[in-house]
């Protein structure tokens, strides 16, 4: 089975700046459709207004793009640390108006959607006890919901990136360790993103590859590559991300791989080739004629 890819794509990119210099006068969506993009992951956050991620779900799936969704909430009152399970806590207000929001793209599109989430983050001051035990409780709360409410929706927890050395930051499951601990009490699905396994290998030398019990659980890929920063275009060979595709096909992976990379990269790496270039690598490597 061919291995769906898609890409990250803003709300509003039609008449953003940086899409326009990258794109030029091509129409967005049928464009990536010719690459071989089946799907779109859409970052949300606090300000995200809902009827433009509404019009935007629409414009996507009418175009026969898959659509999920990626909160980002790290640094605000709306972060998993700052969760609590009352009905007017912040952090569960915003997700709740997401999970209902990928309910109705699934309707839209026919299957189930993810919305990706990153575990707790907070400064030194917290411990890690209890930023681990605000993830589970999150995601735990996050995970019942959607089976309850909203089943075609699936909640995946992130593989983070850890903090450099010296920074007075913490992000909970930014070790493999870590991420099963989470998904597993939680009852909670992985999301694998492979740049941020780089550059936590690169930093501090832990292991590559997930252990067998984690990759199980994954269903749901960010796939970047990195020269300098993250998030780069798939053109400068830093990132296994071929391996690391070939290892999830062999333990039975149907998810999605999102090409993480904002238009700037695409800019920086050569402008459109680059995305081009990108999409044909992704495709070939998740075809079966790679399979094994």
């Amino acid at each position: 089975m061919t291995v769906p890819i898609g890409l990250k794509l803003d709300i509003g990119f039609a008449h953003q700046e940086l899409y326009r210099r990258l794109y030029g006068d091509r129409d967005v969506l049928p464009f990536l459709k010719e690459l071989g993009f089946e799907a779109v992951e859409t970052p949300v956050g606090p300000p995200t207004d809902p009827d433009l991620l509404r019009e935007h779900i629409t414009r996507c799936v009418e175009a026969g793009l898959k659509v999920s969704l990626h909160p980002y909430s790290e640094a605000t009152i709306f972060n998993p640390l700052y969760f609590a399970p009352d009905a007017d806590n912040p952090c569960r207000e915003l997700h709740e108006r997401f999970f209902a929001m990928a309910a109705k793209a699934a309707r839209m599109q026919g299957c189930s959607t993810v919305v990706n989430v990153h575990g707790a983050a907070g400064g030194t001051d917290h411990t890690r006890e209890h930023l681990l035990s605000q993830s589970i409780a999150f995601f735990t709360w996050a995970g019942q919901w959607c089976r309850d409410n909203a089943p075609q929706v699936n909640v995946t927890v992130e593989l983070q990136m850890s903090p450099s050395p010296g920074e007075p930051r913490q992000r909970i499951g930014d070790t493999y360790t870590e991420l099963l601990e989470v998904a597993t009490q939680s009852d909670v699905a992985v999301c694998w993103d492979f740049g941020h396994a780089y550059w936590n290998t690169r930093l501090y030398g832990w292991s590559i590859t997930p252990p067998d019990a984690l990759l199980k659980r994954i269903i749901h890929v960010h796939c970047h590559d990195a020269s300098t920063e993250d998030h780069q275009p798939l053109v400068h060979n830093t990132v296994p991300w071929r391996d690391f595709i070939q290892l999830l096909r062999g333990h039975g992976f149907g998810g999605r791989v999102i090409l993480e990379v904002p238009p700037d990269q695409f800019l920086r790496a050569g402008g459109i080739q680059s995305l081009i270039d990108s999409a044909r690598a992704l495709r070939a490597c998740g075809s079966d004629d790679n399979a094994g």
